[in-house]
């Protein structure tokens, strides 16, 4: 079975600035920092399925249609109950049209997604102490980092030594307009 989702991604060098951004955070609130080429802003969360199913979500995901996708992470935040710090967005229109547009197209191919409203933020560390966290003011300002996503991806999860690695199963371009 595999675990897939589909997802924004910022840059390498973007994703390398975020982490270096929020490092001294991350060192003093005690939390296990999430490799960089693990950021990502998940759309629509798909899911285990079997690995024969996956050319019919490739199909379906190759039929959605949508323009690019400006996010821009101007905060970091800790969230109580899974842990987390992450970068948070202001909200984009265009990820939230296309989050819903995967959802909707996922959901009339048959598949059973975890639809949720898009919040666009990007997990920068898992298993932060509540306790220490709690001692904070959040969200915290960030230097803003302005992600400018011209495709998105379906990216496979799974566990490999007590962490989650992501890795890209494949991509579909987003245009400047709807007009293809």
């Amino acid at each position: 079975m595999l675990r897939l989702f589909f997802a924004l991604q910022p840059a390498p060098t973007q994703r390398d600035s975020l982490v270096a951004l929020v490092a001294p955070w991350v060192e003093e609130l005690g939390g296990q920092a999430v490799p960089a080429s693990n950021l990502h802003a998940t759309l629509c969360f798909v899911g285990a399925l079997p690995e024969e199913q996956l050319p019919q979500l490739r199909a379906v995901a190759a039929r959605v249609r949508g323009s690019h996708a400006t996010l821009s992470f101007d905060a970091v935040d800790f969230w109580e109950k899974p842990e987390i710090l992450c970068a948070t967005a202001r909200e984009s229109a265009s990820a939230r049209d296309l989050s819903a547009a995967i959802g909707e197209a996922v959901v009339a191919a048959g598949f059973k997604p975890d639809i949720k409203p898009f919040r666009a933020h990007l997990t920068l560390a898992r298993k932060v102490r509540r306790r220490v966290a709690k001692e904070h003011r959040w969200p915290r300002a960030l230097e803003e980092v302005e992600v400018r996503c011209e495709e998105f991806v379906l990216m496979s999860s799974r566990r490999e030594d007590g962490r989650s690695i992501y890795s890209v199963v494949d991509s579909w371009p987003l245009y400047a307009d709807d007009s293809r």
